[in-house]
């Protein structure tokens, strides 16, 4: 296990291929963390700030690079801040940025999935404030031209989950708070026309993936660590989840279980294993091999062996 910190609040946010990006305070502001892993080892670091606030949410690893998401110039606040434009920038191997996008959507917004889409990305997040938030989607040619963009909803408040796609279609899900927290599924073409909304259930899910053709959300319902799997629901204690990662036949989630840093792994039908990691934090990325998250203001990098 190793720990750094590289300001004075450190947090890594997602990983692809040896590229983490995450968020670092360096005192003053908010800036974007670029690191190359190597196992435990960060082994270069880099950095991209302007004014005000700048923050990673999101990346996507290509052939010859990367594309990155997230929100810039901006000013964080506890109920999200505001001024925030949703960034895309696209990387060139060495970290060096070829493109960047910032867009103005409602004066308020930030991208955090990223899916490559062969003649371009699509990109998802959140836009507005509280008292009238909601979601964008949109897509980008490979050259960082945005080719369309939707925003849509006025909630009271809104988090969102995750962008997924099928061969026909696009699923943006989040959670709104209207009458109490529900997780929401919009279906979209995949030129951005709305094909029809679900209500999937009641709670907050921060990430869902698909695993073994079921949908898979986590998050938290009241004040418990929460895994919906289909119609199953997984609930080992006080907590959140916050990370999902499908390993073939078993399912990791990170999180904070019981006030410390977590794994759970579901597999089959069977009681779920849980593998505390640390004290006092949570799991935020999982890779096939490692775990990432904060511990106070560090962030904290460990391995993952075996099973249990």
């Amino acid at each position: 296990m190793r720990t750094y910190s590289l300001g004075t609040e450190t947090v890594p946010i997602a990983l692809a291929g040896d590229l983490l990006v995450g968020t670092v305070h360096d005192g003053r502001n908010y800036r974007i963390m670029l690191a190359r892993i190597n196992g435990e080892e960060i082994v270069e670091t880099r950095f991209l700030a302007g004014k005000n606030d700048w923050e990673g949410q999101g990346v996507a690893e290509l052939d010859d690079g990367y594309i990155i998401g997230g929100a810039v110039e901006g000013r964080a606040t506890p109920d999200g801040g505001d001024g925030w434009r949703a960034y895309l920038a696209e990387l060139d191997e060495s970290l060096n940025v070829l493109w960047e996008l910032k867009l103005n959507v409602r004066n308020n917004g930030a991208v955090y999935s990223i899916l490559p889409a062969g003649d371009g990305f699509f990109i998802a997040g959140e836009t507005g404030r509280p008292g009238d938030k909601g979601f964008l989607i949109g897509k980008v040619s490979p050259e960082g031209e945005l080719l369309w963009l939707r925003e849509f909803g006025s909630w009271e408040d809104a988090v969102f989950t995750a962008l997924l796609q099928s061969e026909d279609s696009l699923l943006l899900i989040g959670s709104v708070k209207e009458n109490g927290w529900k997780v929401k599924a919009f279906e979209l073409t995949k030129d951005g026309e709305p094909l029809g909304e679900e209500t999937l259930t009641e709670g907050i899910a921060f990430t869902a993936y698909r695993w073994q053709e079921k949908l898979v959300l986590a998050g938290y319902r009241g004040e418990n660590f929460w895994v919906r799997v289909g119609e199953r629901e997984i609930k080992p204690g006080e907590g959140a989840a916050t990370s999902l990662l499908p390993a073939k036949d078993r399912l990791l989630v990170g999180g904070e279980l019981n006030g410390n840093a977590a794994v759970v792994e579901v597999s089959g039908e069977g009681e779920p294993k849980v593998k505390e990691l640390w004290n006092d934090g949570w799991v935020e990325v999982l890779s096939e091999s490692l775990a990432l998250g904060v511990r106070g203001g560090e962030m904290v990098i460990t391995q993952l062996t075996g099973r249990w």
